[in-house]
């Protein structure tokens, strides 16, 4: 076993470059310093710190390329978390870490993730997509998907089951791996969960469960097995890398130990695909963007179904972040941005501030709240985003007509007669 980050106070969270020539990570210079982002040849030399964003970096993960209509040509970028945005996850109290990206060099960083909660470290789908854990209003964290330019925000896993610690997530060939518990392990670690790529909300299933073991990052590896760190929960001894066999969870063989020392986050020094860039819309110089949706009658949950049909006005939440604090932050600050009537089909097409966390809320003619929205979603600078209807099934087809709202201008918010503040939780 050969330390590669010698000098350095502490370093975590490695990511391999596609040609296997490079390592990304977070490192600490010294013991007091912030995690900032470095970068080392693959067998250590040549350290060079990439960004510094004035909050801790950490969780570096090589993505596809970006590329814009007007771009001479397409630029390489990671994603990374960061706090420099001063957010205290509603929760804890601490500083919520959220999704940024940036390029190879360091240059043109952008926040990309802006949920009031706590954002954790991705993984990258081979279409280039980003997935990753989120922490919800309820406090209890999802699996979500994203444009690695901050678009498209959806949920990737069934965001209503599971563990409520959601903690790591591993892209395989044809599996997502999701480390989960309802009480974390040591480093965060617990079972060994997985969906179908091909039907990611459909097929939540056990790998290997935590029982008399914690786990701790996923590997998939080429010959189908799975390279994971093990802990006895028995001995309390420190994590070692195991290869397992993913469809029974069966121990195939220990790989490495080291006598305190945990092992944990292993990566494969080669050559690898490159995963699919992604085109943007993005413009920083707008500053806003579009929700519209084709029906809030639509709904695969029955108990939003009739909820849904019988609203008639729907109102518009932004949620306000506190500082970061010793303590769980108070509930919660919201403040309306705007109650605008529903049309007849379901329908509605607004516009609003870009890059600020908003939920909905749909409202009877009397104005209670019939339904509401259970997580934070955004809008990125121009970007036009639509939903089909209120939770829909997304391996259905939407109902092939012009959506009434939709053919109209978009009700640009907020509304200044409907601005309120308020506090509490928006569930």
């Amino acid at each position: 076993m050969v330390v590669l980050t010698e000098g350095f106070s502490a370093a975590k969270d490695p990511s391999v470059s596609f040609d296997g020539r490079t390592i990304l990570f977070a490192g600490r210079a010294g013991a007091t310093d912030q995690w900032q982002i470095w970068q080392i040849d693959r067998d250590g030399a040549n350290p060079v710190k990439v960004l510094t964003d004035g909050g801790n970096a950490t969780a570096p993960l090589h993505v596809g390329s970006l590329f814009h209509l007007d771009d001479e040509q397409p630029t390489r970028r990671f994603v990374y978390l960061s706090d420099a945005h001063g957010w205290a996850d509603p929760f804890t109290g601490a500083a919520a870490t959220a999704l940024y990206a940036a390029d190879l060099d360091g240059s043109n960083p952008r926040r990309i993730s802006f949920n009031l909660g706590s954002d954790l470290a991705p993984d990258v789908l081979d279409n280039g997509r980003l997935v990753f854990p989120s922490r919800r209003t309820g406090g209890r964290f999802a699996v979500m998907a994203l444009n690695i330019d901050g678009t498209d925000l959806m949920a990737y896993a069934d965001a209503h089951e599971g563990p409520t610690y959601q903690n790591m997530v591993t892209v395989g060939e044809t599996r997502v791996y999701i480390v989960s518990a309802d009480s974390p392990g040591p480093l965060g670690g617990g079972a060994l969960e997985y969906v179908d790529r091909r039907r990611p909300l459909r097929t939540r299933a056990a790998s290997a469960t935590a029982g008399e073991k914690w786990f701790h990052s996923p590997r998939p590896q080429a010959d189908g097995s799975l390279v994971v760190s093990s802990l006895a929960k028995e001995d309390g001894s420190a994590y070692r890398l195991v290869r397992l066999d993913p469809e029974t969870g069966a121990l195939m063989a220990t790989i490495a130990e080291a006598d305190g020392f945990h092992l944990v986050d292993a990566h494969e020094l080669s050559p690898r695909s490159e995963v699919r860039g992604r085109s943007s819309f993005v413009n920083p110089e707008i500053a806003s963007g579009v929700f519209f949706c084709i029906s809030s009658h639509i709904s695969d949950r029955p108990e939003l179904r009739d909820a849904a049909r019988s609203a008639t006005q729907l109102r518009v939440i932004e949620g306000i972040p506190s500082p970061p604090g010793p303590e769980a932050a108070a509930p919660s600050t919201r403040r309306t941005l705007g109650i605008l009537p529903i049309e007849k089909d379901g329908s509605f097409h607004i516009e609003i501030p870009d890059s600020i966390p908003v939920a909905f809320e749909l409202l009877s003619t009397s104005g209670d709240v019939v339904a509401r929205q259970d997580n934070w979603v955004w809008v990125m600078p121009r970007e036009s985003r639509g939903c089909v209807g209120c939770h829909e099934d997304r391996e259905m087809v939407p109902p092939n007509a012009l959506a009434n709202a939709v053919a109209k201008p978009a009700v640009r918010l907020p509304l200044e007669a409907n601005l309120a503040e308020e506090t509490g939780d928006p569930q």
